[in-house]
């Protein structure tokens, strides 16, 4: 947040959770205890970066000590009402977490991905096991000589062998829905194992949308003044994608519409 305001870094990736608050705990006679919110954090600009709870009627700190990420209710188009303004006058928004200057990533999963998390419920300790011993007997094996190794269908089917053997039942169709995060998963186990941390995380950061969009902004770039302008011109083509998706879907739905009420 102070890097924002004081216009000395472009934010790129999703608006963070908003934890914003400190609480004390007061012990009363009775055994019990008094928990109050003593503090706030504010930024630079005077934004308060603790997310407001949905429902208005909910406790503050049970709010902020949800596991619940932030929604469509926390975004800036909802909260533009709360502006500030940075030491170059650039808006920036308050009303809980740092909002993004690049707006990238998803915080849904797909829902092929959310299915097999679906499926794999009280297992993922056993799929983990899974990925374990599979990358540990390819390393074994040196069967795989370069961290830039591609996933195959074989190792696909191998990993579904060790799952169905400890006991995990999932549908063969749910699984190879989810082929493409199998694959990044068995990527990073295998390449941890068969060559280290670091190769890891280099293959992870290789996928990593956020990485790629803040690289792709740093290219070129010849100062500070020429990052927060490329951020900006980018961030508000995002935003026209965006709305030009929303009035397609709306044509769409009305278009629906019509023709239904045109059936009847």
């Amino acid at each position: 947040g102070a890097l924002q305001d004081h216009d000395r870094a472009v934010i790129v990736g999703r608006t963070s959770y908003g934890k914003g608050s400190a609480q004390s705990v007061f012990p009363m006679a009775n055994g019990g205890a008094l928990k109050v919110t003593t503090a706030l954090w504010y930024t630079p600009s005077g934004r308060s970066i603790n997310k407001k709870p949905i429902n208005v009627n909910a406790d503050d700190d049970a709010e902020d000590e949800s596991d619940s990420p932030p929604t469509a209710a926390d975004s800036a188009a909802k909260r533009k009402a709360l502006t500030f303004h940075t030491d170059a006058d650039r808006a920036v928004y308050g009303g809980g977490g740092i909002t993004p200057d690049v707006a990238v990533g998803d915080t849904a999963l797909a829902p092929t991905e959310l299915a097999f998390q679906r499926a794999l419920g009280k297992k993922l300790p056993q799929f983990r096991d899974a990925l374990t011993d599979y990358a540990l007997s390819l390393r074994g094996a040196h069967a795989v000589a370069s961290p830039d190794f591609a996933v195959t269908p074989a190792m696909r089917d191998e990993l579904w062998g060790r799952m169905q053997r400890r006991g995990i039942v999932m549908g063969r169709a749910t699984y190879d829905s989810a082929s493409s995060l199998v694959d990044r998963l068995l990527g990073y186990e295998i390449t941890r194992y068969a060559f280290g941390p670091a190769a890891e995380f280099s293959r992870v950061a290789a996928h990593d949308e956020v990485i790629a969009a803040a690289l792709d902004l740093l290219s070129g770039a010849k100062n500070e003044t020429e990052l927060l302008r490329r951020a900006a011109a980018k961030q508000a083509a995002l935003s026209r994608s965006a709305s030009a998706a929303v009035g397609d879907s709306r044509t769409v739905a009305t278009r629906s519409a019509e023709g239904h009420r045109g059936r009847r």
